[in-house]
């Protein structure tokens, strides 16, 4: 009876990692699919070399950095 139990229980262990992983795998296909399909219209660029240092800064890492890649900005229209 324990065998049984103990062999349900990897059993159900091992349907829900591989369920994860799929999962997780799906998402990250997705995202690479997406990123790829933006950086073609040019709305995501891919930076090429180190990134720039901050000159001047007393504490790096704690001020806001312009953006290296243009904004699209879509209006919203309100119904009447």
């Amino acid at each position: 009876m324990f065998a049984i139990v103990l062999s349900t229980a990897l059993v159900l262990a091992s349907m829900a990692t591989v369920l994860v992983l799929a999962d997780s795998g799906l998402r990250w296909w997705s995202a690479f699919g997406l990123l790829k399909q933006r950086m073609k219209i040019g709305y995501a660029t891919a930076g090429c070399g180190p990134r720039p240092a901050t000159i001047g800064s007393s504490a790096p890492g704690f001020e806001r950095q312009p953006r290296t890649y243009p904004i699209i900005r879509q209006s919203a229209q309100r119904a009447a």
